[in-house]
C-alpha cells in the first residue's frame, strides 16, 4: 500500500557518506546492505559508480535516515546476446551503451508502502536524463530473485533470454513510462 504522507518526506539525493546513516540501513538481503554500507561510497570515489538515496531530512547532528537507495553506472551490451529482433534495430554495432542499475534496496521498515516504485520513478528519469547526454539504449539490471524479477517485468523490463537474470528495458519504453506517469501541463487559458 503507498504511504503517499511518507513519501512526501523523503528526499532524493546523492549519497554523502558525512550526511547519509548507512550503517543503520537493513533491507533485509545481505548482499544489498553490504553494498550501501561498504562499498558505494568508495566506488563513487573511483567513479565507477553512482549511489542515490532516498532519505528523511535529518534531526539535529544525527546523520540522515535512509529508507531506499540505488545505484546507476555505465555499461555496455554485446549486440550478440540480444533476441534477434532488437538486434535487428540495433544494426552492425558489436555493442551498445546501456546504463546498468546495479542495486535497488528498501529499508525493510518502509517496504510495501511504495518507496520501490518512488525509487524506480528516479531512476528512470535519471537513465533518461543520461541517455539525452550521451545516449544509452536500455537500462539492464540482474535481478535478485525471482520476486524482484516479477516487480522488474511489471515496470516493463524483459528477460535477457539465455542471461538470466539479466533484463532490460529499452530508453523509448522508459520514456514512455515517465511520460505516462507526469503530471498534466498547466492548461493556458
Amino acid at each position: 500500500m503507498i504511504d503517499r504522507a511518507l513519501l512526501g518526506r523523503l528526499r532524493i539525493e546523492p549519497l554523502d557518506r558525512k550526511k547519509h546513516g548507512r550503517a543503520a540501513f537493513s533491507s533485509g538481503e545481505p548482499r544489498v546492505d553490504n553494498f550501501l554500507k561498504t562499498n558505494a561510497a568508495g566506488l563513487q570515489d573511483l567513479d565507477t559508480t553512482r549511489c542515490v538515496v532516498a532519505c528523511f531530512p535529518p534531526e539535529g547532528d544525527e546523520p540522515a535516515e535512509i529508507a531506499g537507495f540505488y545505484a546507476l553506472n555505465a555499461h555496455g551490451i554485446d549486440t550478440k546476446t540480444l533476441p534477434e529482433p532488437l538486434r535487428k534495430k540495433i544494426g552492425r554495432y558489436d555493442s551498445v551503451p546501456a546504463v546498468y542499475l546495479s542495486v535497488v534496496g528498501v529499508h525493510e521498515a518502509y517496504q510495501g508502502k511504495g518507496i520501490g516504485s518512488f525509487l524506480m520513478a528516479n531512476a528512470f528519469k535519471r537513465c533518461a536524463g543520461i541517455a539525452d547526454q550521451i545516449g544509452a539504449a536500455f537500462i539492464v539490471l540482474d535481478a535478485l530473485n525471482e520476486d524482484a524479477a516479477r516487480l522488474y517485468r511489471r515496470l516493463g523490463f524483459v528477460d535477457l533470454p539465455g542471461h538470466e537474470p539479466r533484463m532490460l528495458i529499452g530508453m523509448k519504453v522508459v520514456r514512455t513510462a515517465i511520460a505516462r506517469t507526469a503530471p498534466p501541463a498547466a492548461q493556458i487559458a
